[in-house]
């Protein structure tokens, strides 16, 4: 598995499907009228309501937008190095991939405590653990291309 993460063409492949697939899905719904599954849309819960405002009017498609900005900066960085990681530089993409997925496990027992604690506003709660998810994971990639740069 090392031998593979040495490449920094299989890192840049990697979070490049990651993201194209979260892009395609948030792009595709932002179009769509989602206020029909939208619980919170006029509810009393301020944060709630207004990150459901917020996917009702098609704004998530943004945050697809800036997600891959940052996933087409990562790439560029990653293609444009001329030499594979040595293992100090696997060992530092191993270390963001562990914080990316301590991030996720804490983002999978929070999300599942909001919806045993109110069932309701499944899609609303759903759509914030992607985008915790998926900001955790691309953040995780840049830091390590900054730390990886100029080493």
């Amino acid at each position: 598995m090392k031998s593979i993460l040495k490449n920094p063409i299989t890192n840049a492949v990697c979070i490049s499907l990651f993201s194209a697939f979260y892009a395609v899905v948030f792009i595709a719904t932002s179009g769509n009228r989602l206020d029909k599954i939208l619980y919170y849309n006029h509810g009393n819960e301020p944060f709630w309501s207004a990150w459901s405002r917020f996917l009702a009017a098609g704004n998530h498609a943004y945050i697809a937008y800036a997600l891959i900005a940052l996933t087409l900066l990562v790439v560029v960085m990653l293609i444009s190095r001329r030499r594979q990681y040595d293992e100090y530089h696997v060992s530092i993409l191993l270390s963001c991939l562990a914080a990316a997925t301590a991030l996720t496990l804490i983002a999978i027992a929070v999300f599942y405590i909001l919806v045993l604690s109110n069932p309701v506003g499944i899609a609303e709660k759903f759509t914030f653990f992607i985008v915790v998810h998926w900001i955790s994971v691309v953040f995780a990639d840049i830091t390590y291309v900054f730390l990886c740069r100029w080493r």
